[in-house]
Order: C-alpha cells, then sequence, then structure tokens
C-alpha cells in the first residue's frame, strides 16, 4: 500500500495533476491506519494487552473525526 501511495504521489507531481497526488496522501492514510488495526490486533493475540486493540480503534476515531470537523467546519 505504501509503494503505491508514493506512486501515486509521484506520478501525479510528474503529470502536475493535484487529484493523483491527492489520492496519494490518501493512500498513505489509508495505509497508516491499516498498520494501526494490525498492530492492535497483533499485540493483543500476542502480548494479551486486551487494550491495544481498543486503543488501535481510538486512532480510527481520532481521524475520522479530524476528517469531519474539515469537511463541515472548513479547517484542516
Amino acid at each position: 500500500m505504501f509503494a503505491l501511495a508514493f506512486g501515486k504521489a509521484r506520478t501525479g507531481a510528474a503529470l502536475d495533476n493535484p487529484a493523483l497526488r491527492t489520492e496519494g496522501r490518501v493512500t498513505l492514510v489509508d495505509g497508516l491506519l491499516a498498520v494501526a488495526v494490525l498492530l492492535g490486533l497483533v499485540l493483543d493475540s500476542t502480548l494479551g494487552w486486551w487494550w491495544a486493540d481498543p486503543a488501535a480503534g481510538y486512532v480510527l476515531v481520532y481521524y475520522a473525526a479530524r476528517e469531519v470537523r474539515g469537511i463541515f467546519f472548513g479547517e484542516h
């Protein structure tokens, strides 16, 4: 996913295409969110840290709330 994000951003810059550059950033964020969830699940299953999986969920909630605030209030 990170290689795809890098490729999209690089191609968008080479073509001077803002939509493709933005898509590269979105793909990067998707990858980071997936890593947060995976890390929470791995810590829960290997070390028994039951709180790690819900903590990863809070990462997703924080990001979603930030995006909603940006959409409705124009903050970013």
